[in-house]
């Protein structure tokens, strides 16, 4: 249940995003090491000549102690590069988003991260089906994973999202449009608690705010993709069913650990 429900939060995101990423393909001279934390040690892990094909994101996925009122953590990796060529260094960087390596980022180009869940003193929900809403008791497991591959892909962790916070607004241009001006942050990763985003007359509150309460269920909202739209990534409308196919950006599971610093907190 709790890979199935990884796979449905990652699925939010692959039926969205239309980047064509370049391939990261270490080798020769050309060195790409992909950096992260340890989240069972905490020690900064580094995986040398690492590789990732195109369109795909790899995200290391665990779970360890992170103490009481943290349920997640989830972010981009670092990494290092040792390079002959001055081309791979800048795909390495960018993964052909050009704006990437603007003096001042407009575009992210990661090559994934890691996600860290809380396992102990937690009571989880774990949905069976994560597309229907009912009554529960627990913090839900999909929208905690929801909310940390927000972070991942950039809010509140990419240059091209925090050179557009202006003192404690978020002043993207999608993101204002939506919202009808400048969006009130909580910190400088989270939108205010009170942010709700409105759809066909439905309101609801955002993925991206600072907290949820047990036996909540949040869905990423339009005003979160917006916030991904204003940080560099192409997202589409909602598609039909029968395009899912042609959306390019993947994001693939793997069973490791990481930490970071951006985090979904309970509300005391």
């Amino acid at each position: 249940t709790r890979s199935s429900l990884l796979n449905a939060a990652v699925q939010v995101f692959n039926t969205r995003l239309q980047d064509q990423l370049t391939a990261i393909a270490s080798g020769g001279g050309n060195h790409f090491n992909a950096q992260f934390d340890d989240p069972t040690a905490g020690v900064s892990v580094t995986v040398n000549d690492f590789s990732v094909v195109a369109n795909q994101l790899t995200v290391f996925v665990g779970a360890r102690d992170l103490g009481s009122g943290t349920l997640g953590q989830g972010g981009p990796g670092g990494y290092g590069i040792t390079a002959t060529s001055q081309g791979f260094v800048d795909n390495a960087k960018s993964r052909g988003q050009a704006g990437a390596l603007a003096g001042t980022p407009t575009d992210f180009g990661p090559w994934g991260g890691a996600l860290t869940f809380n396992n102990t003193n937690v009571n989880w929900y774990f949905d069976s089906n994560a597309s229907t809403n009912e009554s529960f008791s627990g913090y839900d497991f999909y929208s905690v994973a929801v909310h940390e591959l927000g972070h991942l892909l950039g809010f509140g962790t990419a240059d091209s999202f925090s050179n557009k916070v202006v003192g404690s607004n978020f002043t993207g241009a999608a993101s204002q449009s939506l919202y009808g001006g400048p969006v009130p942050m909580a910190d400088s990763g989270h939108w205010a608690g009170s942010v709700t985003s409105t759809v066909n007359g439905v309101s609801q509150q955002v993925a991206m705010s600072p907290s949820i309460t047990n036996g909540q269920r949040k869905r990423f909202t339009e005003l979160d993709f917006a916030a991904l739209k204003d940080l560099g990534w192409q997202v589409s409308p909602v598609p039909e069913a029968d395009t899912w196919a042609m959306m390019l950006v993947g994001i693939g599971l793997v069973g490791y650990r990481l930490r970071r610093k951006q985090e979904m907190r309970q509300y005391a």
